[in-house]
């Protein structure tokens, strides 16, 4: 079984569906509600364990009921929390999130207070038979060092990019593989200019843009299409998919394809998708082309 390391932040989410976004009136009406895990690292964490991989979870949270919350929704998917520290009189991350009709969701984050900043644990704890790291921009300094352990150890790491901040570029740089997002695509002058960057950094890089899929410097993998449910995390999974995809062995382009259709699942559904799910998901989009081609 594949290992991952995931880095970063875990976040307690309160979604709610609404029918109107803004609203119309000082009262709202929701028509679903969910707590749910969230956060870039915690959802790819989770991913990577519902498509068959092992996952380690490294990160930081309050000693409250939010946190044990996370903690026991980590454990019900198997990741190995031995590394997600609660730290005495923190609050944990915890966001509102509001998803309109079309499915987009509008987040409203709280980013804790009072969280550890150092970094404990030995290399050898962690990253031993690791396949792939994966981290987001949530604890910077814990992320470079572990970026930097991994990459003297030959072991891919994959950077979670959706912020344009010096210690975004540091990351990159120390990553072999950096997937960032639309918005930071537009802060930085476009997709084209910004996947250039990736590249002078040494890193293969790529952008994920929703609805139009991923572009990167070979060219570009259509998004498949879904009716969109809820977007939150979907780009969460694509990265957690994608590491793990790596950590098998598999190449970018498979490891694009693989990791879009976990994607459009978690669109169409609001749920992290599992191996088997995804794998119908391929087959099924595989038989409807050979079939279209038959035709034609």
């Amino acid at each position: 079984m594949a290992r991952v390391v995931a880095l970063g932040i875990a976040n307690h989410d309160h979604r709610m569906w609404v029918r109107h976004f803004p609203p119309h009136a000082p009262r709202t009406r929701a028509i679903d509600y969910l707590e749910d895990l969230g956060g870039p690292a915690a959802v790819a964490a989770r991913a990577v364990a519902r498509l068959g991989g092992h996952t380690v979870f490294v990160g930081r949270r309050g000693d409250d009921d939010a946190g044990r919350r996370l903690e026991s929704w980590f454990a019900g998917d198997g990741v190995d929390t031995r590394w997600f520290r609660a730290t005495p009189g923190a609050r944990t991350p915890v966001s509102i999130v509001l998803i309109s009709p079309d499915g987009e969701r509008h987040i409203f984050h709280y980013p804790g207070e009072v969280l550890a900043e150092e970094a404990e644990w030995t290399a050898d704890d962690l990253l031993v038979g690791a396949g792939a790291v994966l981290v987001d921009l949530r604890w910077p300094a814990a992320a470079t060092r572990l970026a930097r352990e991994a990459r003297d150890r030959r072991i891919p790491v994959v950077v979670d990019m959706d912020k344009d901040v010096p210690e975004a570029w540091t990351l990159a740089g120390l990553s072999t593989h950096t997937i960032a997002d639309g918005f930071m695509a537009e802060a930085t002058g476009g997709i084209a200019p910004l996947l250039a960057r990736i590249h002078d950094l040494g890193a293969w890089g790529a952008v994920t843009v929703g609805r139009d899929g991923v572009w990167y410097r070979g060219g570009h993998v259509p998004a498949f299409a879904v009716t969109v449910r809820d977007s939150t995390g979907a780009g969460d999974v694509f990265h957690g998919a994608f590491a793990l995809a790596l950590a098998e062995s598999r190449g970018e382009d498979d490891a694009m394809i693989f990791a879009s259709a976990a994607a459009a699942l978690r669109c169409a559904t609001g749920a992290v998708p599992y191996r088997r799910d995804v794998e119908r998901f391929l087959e099924d989009r595989h038989a409807t082309r050979s079939a279209d081609h038959h035709t034609g």
